[in-house]
């Protein structure tokens, strides 16, 4: 829920409570990421340093999360730091990168973010064989349909 003291309070007790999964396998770094705050997020990668590397149910990470829900400053908090840069070409369960998801989505601001950054691979491929920029302009096409 955004409140960072409360996070503080339970890391500092044990960190065991932040890689608890709910059903979706989400942990407290995916929710945050989901969420969109950094400052959780922050608390929790300090706390936790290797919180990153968890999957969710569908083998994704909090970038993918943050990508796919559109948070800008969540997917900045990722690209800032080098030790997260790798997530940037991980791919889920279905081959979609974190600029997959946001290409489906239609997060432009993500997408040119990604697209800025030198290691992104902008040609990956899921397994239907797309790219981003396929997803991109499948969805496009998708919602100029069903305004019709």
């Amino acid at each position: 829920m955004g409140n960072v003291k409360l996070v503080k309070l339970f890391l500092e007790n044990r960190t065991s409570p932040a890689y608890v999964e709910d059903k979706k396998g989400l942990c407290a770094f995916h929710i945050a990421a989901k969420e969109g705050n950094v400052l959780v997020m922050e608390e929790l990668i300090t706390a936790c340093p290797d919180i990153y590397e968890l999957l969710d149910n569908r083998g994704r990470t909090a970038l993918h999360v943050a990508a796919e829900n559109g948070w800008l400053e969540a997917v900045n908090f990722f690209l800032k730091r080098s030790d997260l840069k790798g997530l940037i070409n991980e791919q889920d369960e279905e081959g979609n990168t974190p600029m997959h998801l946001a290409a489906v989505k239609g997060h432009y601001k993500i997408l040119l973010k990604l697209v800025r950054c030198r290691d992104v691979d902008t040609n990956a491929v899921n397994k239907e064989g797309l790219t981003p920029m396929d997803k991109n302009c499948s969805s496009i096409n998708l919602r100029i349909k069903l305004q019709y």
